[in-house]
């Protein structure tokens, strides 16, 4: 999306084209001459990874989500955290279109912590519709993290 953004930057007739053409599609055309049409891809809209910036952005991908939301509260400096990430990524890739991954840096979001009391990370959430219904602290076995996304899941499909 920021290399979107930087073409528009640059190309401001080329806006309303280049919205027109993506819609919600993910992909969109660009024609640079009459017999040459680039197609460009944009990966924003089609991952189900997302990085959270803000509490706004929290809001809008994880709480207003009608799909089931994985929210990893994580440290840069936590050990465990850095086993875990790999793995969620992993389910979250597998599970497209049924499940997202929000990953939260719990130094960057301190009021997020306080509103889901995380007092320990890594702190794993199942958030579906606004609601948490599903959680595990710590660093857990890889059967234990796949139970935790089946019975999301399931309590999500009902």
């Amino acid at each position: 999306m920021a290399m979107l953004q930087k073409l528009l930057k640059f190309k401001p007739v080329m806006q309303t084209l280049l919205q027109s053409e993506a819609g919600n599609r993910g992909f969109f055309r660009l024609g640079i001459a009459p017999n040459k049409i680039r197609w460009f891809h944009t990966n924003e809209q089609l991952r189900d990874i997302y990085e959270i910036t803000d509490e706004q952005d929290f809001k809008n991908k994880v709480m207003r989500n009608s799909i089931p939301v994985i929210v990893n509260f994580h440290a840069d400096w936590c050990e465990p955290c850095h086993s875990l990430k790999p793995l969620l990524e992993k389910i979250a890739n597998e599970n497209v279109g049924r499940l997202h991954l929000a990953e939260v840096l719990v130094d960057d979001h301190v009021d997020l912590l306080h509103a889901f009391e995380v007092e320990a990370i890594p702190a794993v959430l199942g958030i579906h519709r606004g609601i948490v219904t599903e959680k595990f602290v710590g660093l857990v076995s890889h059967k234990e993290v796949m139970d935790f996304v089946e019975k999301l899941l399931e309590r999500t499909a009902k």
